[in-house]
């Protein structure tokens, strides 16, 4: 018999085994966060976490990874004020959310998908992102969302996510983008 964290497993590779959409991917990231959660290893699947907690709720001031995450970005408004450069002062706030991580993560957990099952699983999740906009009140920043231009999200083999900030001030400016190569494995 198959333990409960076997089960918790076999859901979430389950569920994207059958179909890829908004909902799989959704339920896939709340089941693996349970198996992470329940079996003490939070610390060691942090991109999971990250996105899991962002799709499914909506106040978020509880959340380390989250104000980790917040600081980062008001970290790197500062960074880029003192003249560094953009590429460099924008890193900070790429790594955790970076798409090969998160699939690196799945494979540790024994879930592996091959290029085109992330692809879909990337359009699906930046798809459900972009309608839920991270907000907590920074020094600098107060709202974070990814959004995409329609001509360039699926452009020549990358998906490409852009990162949109509000500043407390309410303008809004783009932060750096986020891409998935979409080469197929065939």
């Amino acid at each position: 018999m198959k333990s409960y964290w076997d089960n918790l497993l076999q859901k979430a590779k389950d569920a994207l085994d059958k179909n890829i959409n908004g909902v799989s991917v959704l339920y896939s990231l709340v089941q693996l966060n349970k198996f992470v959660e329940d079996r003490g290893r939070k610390l060691e699947f942090p991109t999971i976490r990250l996105y899991r907690d962002w799709l499914v709720h909506t106040d978020l001031e509880w959340n380390k990874a989250l104000a980790d995450f917040f600081e980062g970005l008001d970290q790197t408004y500062d960074d880029i004020s003192k003249g560094v450069g953009i590429e460099v002062a924008t890193q900070r706030i790429q790594a955790p959310l970076r798409f090969h991580i998160l699939f690196e993560e799945l494979s540790n957990l024994k879930i592996e998908l091959n290029t085109d099952q992330q692809a879909l699983f990337v359009k699906h999740l930046a798809d459900e992102l972009i309608d839920v906009p991270l907000r907590k009140a920074g020094r600098h920043v107060k709202e974070f969302r990814f959004t995409y231009e329609e001509s360039r999200k699926e452009a020549r083999n990358s998906y490409v996510c852009h990162m949109q900030i509000q500043h407390v001030s309410d303008r809004w400016f783009d932060g750096p983008e986020i891409h998935f190569e979409t080469i197929s494995d065939h």
